[in-house]
């Protein structure tokens, strides 16, 4: 077989910047080079955790991408799990070591995993992640995640793995049970990046058991409401582009006459259920063009 070599390294490699111009912060001779482990959550399993519950069937499976080539130099892989918690601090540990047959698929044990963290469950609002330390013949290892340098492979995230793209990561939220009637009526919205005026009140109403429309975006300027969609399993909302402002006054025409109307937003965000609040980020367009991302919070007046 070819010999195919991908360059990663432990810890320094994760700094490189895009500006290629620029002198590398380490010696070019102490770059690593490694192996490209992909990790997924199985099909069928569950996507997220609840707050409390350490029950639920939860598996990940780990893959070499034949792009990858020869591996020789990987004595075996371990799986790290990773812990964002409430405050936002984050912490890491090995929970399954030597790991050499791929693909393989590993049952995570809830409780087992929160108990190397001190904890007995999972709490709402943490984040639990996988990803995989590497280590090779000679004894380096290869992290999947530093506090320093955040999740190892982000620059591989297009590289074509059988039908989908390579993942460095499977990511469990933690929540508490979503019920889409607990967001009916006036929510206010604490965060607006187009409208810049917050907070202020909007209606939500429940279209189905998968739809809320949300009506007065923009500080009661939107014209018509926004229909979100909910996936209940994975407790995220998306929406496809929606006019939200039709030949709105509330917009500006440039000196050609170039009318900016019919703005229209598009995006995917998060719901938390312990909150009771959709964050999103929308592509702000009109028919002149796009003002690129722009971010939006809402969460339910208690």
């Amino acid at each position: 077989m070819k010999k195919i070599f991908l360059a990663f390294i432990s810890l320094t490699l994760l700094f490189i910047t895009s500006g290629c111009d620029k002198d590398l912060p380490y010696p070019i001779d102490q770059v690593t080079k490694g192996v490209l482990v992909d990790i997924t959550r199985v099909a069928g399993t569950d996507p997220v955790m609840y707050d409390g519950d350490v029950s639920g069937n939860f598996k990940v499976k780990l893959l070499i991408p034949e792009n990858q080539g020869d591996y020789s130099q990987l004595k075996y892989v371990q799986l790290l799990a990773v812990l964002e918690n409430v405050d936002e601090t984050i912490t890491s540990h090995v929970v399954v070591d030597n790991i050499t047959q791929f693909p393989s698929e590993l049952t995570i044990d809830v409780a087992d995993i929160f108990g190397k963290f001190g904890q007995a469950a999972p709490i709402a609002a943490q984040a639990l992640s996988f990803t995989v330390n590497v280590v090779l013949n000679d004894g380096t290892v290869i992290p999947g995640w530093t506090k320093e340098t955040g999740f190892n492979n982000e620059k591989f995230l297009n590289w074509p793995v059988e039908d989908r793209y390579y993942s460095n990561k499977v990511m469990y939220p933690v929540v508490c049970e979503l019920v889409l009637d607990d967001f009916v009526g006036t929510c206010t919205v604490t965060l607006d990046e187009w409208w810049g005026m917050t907070p202020y009140p909007v209606e939500v109403t429940k279209i189905s058991d998968t739809e809320l429309s949300i009506k007065g975006l923009f500080n009661g300027e939107a014209v018509n409401p926004l229909i979100i969609t909910v996936n209940k399993e994975e407790y995220t909302v998306s929406f496809p582009k929606q006019v939200l402002l039709p030949n709105s006054a509330l917009l500006w025409w440039e000196s050609d006459g170039t009318a900016y109307d019919n703005f229209s937003l598009e995006g995917l965000g998060t719901i938390n259920s312990c909150e009771t609040s959709i964050s999103f980020t929308a592509e702000a367009r009109v028919n002149a063009g796009g003002f690129g991302d722009n971010s939006f919070k809402l969460g339910k007046i208690k």
